[in-house]
Order: structure tokens, then sequence, then C-alpha cells
């Protein structure tokens, strides 16, 4: 508990310090704050692997698989944007879940499944650096409940279960490419990497979407988000690894002012 009120305090006070230092340069500029509020509706789907001591899940799945099987998850993003500066902020919660099964060597199957209640809340600061692209830096905060399972499909012995619970805070870096196609479309995408050891190992993001402005405040968004992480932590019983990809399409709209 004490470690996680110091991972959100030490979020805070950065966050804090990205927002002074990016405002402090954006209100020499001339232009004007744009705001975006962004409301989205996301069907996702998990594959990798993860374990919590001795329980080992593996999902491999096919982009068919992948999509046969998404969850429902819901994000909410606020974006604001002086032409040269620009600040977004987003948070999103999934209910992940998948299963397998795998041949064991001694014949049989075992069946794994993996239950994943994840929250993750991004911001990022962006710094134009041609008309259309920004290079990004920000920070990214994890909180997961993850369940494992494994059961003897072939009337084995076999059927355990484990529960554990983990947050953490990865730094980002990223670019963001914006392209107008017409008067009322544009196509956004924005790839970014992180962790580097601080939080997980790895992790990175992809987004892309299609952008179609109904009317001067209210516009419609249709993309694909990806985002995977490798994090592990502990040892022994208390052992954590999450080495997931997640994936999906997203609809939603936005509101500007």
């Amino acid at each position: 508990m004490a470690s996680s009120i110091r991972r959100v305090v030490s979020l805070t006070v950065a966050l804090m310090g990205l927002l002074a230092g990016s405002f402090a340069v954006a209100a020499e500029a001339p232009a004007g704050w744009q705001h975006t509020v962004f409301i989205y509706g996301m069907g996702a789907g998990i594959d990798g692997d993860a374990q919590i001591g001795p329980v080992e899940v593996g999902i491999d799945a096919s982009m068919s698989d992948v999509l046969d099987a998404l969850e429902f998850g819901a994000m909410l993003a606020y974006r604001a944007d002086n032409g040269t500066w620009s600040f977004t902020g987003d948070a999103t919660f999934m209910g992940l879940g998948a299963h397998d099964t795998h041949d064991t060597p001694l014949g049989g199957s075992v069946k794994g499944e993996i239950d994943v209640d994840q929250t993750t809340l991004m911001a990022t600061v962006g710094r134009r650096w041609t008309e259309h692209l920004e290079v990004l830096f920000g920070l990214a905060y994890v909180d997961l409940s993850m369940d494992l399972s494994l059961r003897s499909t072939s009337g084995g012995p076999l059927d355990v279960e484990a529960s554990r619970d983990a947050d953490w805070i990865d730094p980002t870096i990223g670019l963001r490419y914006d392209r107008p196609l017409g008067d009322d479309w544009r196509v956004v995408l924005r790839g970014d990497i992180g962790g580097f050891g601080v939080g997980s190992d790895f992790m990175y993001h992809l987004l892309a979407g299609a952008h179609w402005q109904a009317s001067e405040s209210v516009g419609v968004i249709l993309g694909y988000r990806l985002i995977a992480f490798d994090y592990e932590e502990g040892s022994n019983q208390d052992y954590l690894r999450f080495d997931m990809t997640e994936q999906g399409p997203m609809l939603g709209m936005s509101i500007s002012f």
C-alpha cells in the first residue's frame, strides 16, 4: 500500500512539472488554446504470457482469435493544443479475459485462463516539430488486478488458481502525426515507447484513427489501438510477470471548445 501511494505521489509531482513547463513555454506563443474532449468505447482482446508464482498462463491468439474474444473497454481523453505545444491526458479502463488449451508432454491437455481488470492513465506533453508531426514526452500509470487458472481438460488432478494486484509508472517518448484529408476529415497516427526498466522493462503504444468533423464542435472517430507491456516483479511465490499485448477497434466522439 505504501509503495502504491509513493508511486501515485511521484506521478502527480512529475505531471505537475510537465504541465508547468509546457504551459510556461506555451504562454509565450501568440496562438490561443483549443480544447477537445474525447469519449471512446473500445473492444479489446489480449495475447501473451502471464505468471503469478508458479502459475503460468500463455495465450497464443491469432488476429481473428483476438477479434472474436473482444471485451469492452472505455476511454476518456482530453487534449489542449495551441499550435506549438500540446497536452494530452487519457484514462482507459479495460476488463479483459482469454483462455487457451495446450497439450502436455505426457498426453492430455491443460486449459489456462486469464482475467484482467486494468486502468491505464497517460499524460503527454507534445512539441510540434513540423506542420503535421509532434514529438511526445509523457508518463503512463498502470494499475491491474489479475486472476490466473490452470485446469486439466483430460481428467487429471491439475486445478490451480492465483490472483495478484500490481501498479507501476513508465516514462514514455513518441511521435504523433495529424493530417487533414479535405475539409471534414483527418487522419491521426501515434506511437509511443517507454518503460526502459523504470516501471516495466518495455512498453509500446500504437494508435491509428480517422476523424470526421460532423459540426463545428462535434466529431466522430473510428480507430484501432494497441498497447503492450513487459513487466515483472517479486520472486518465488510473490513473483509476477505480465507480458501481454492488448488491442482492438474503438469508436467515439469528440467535443471541441
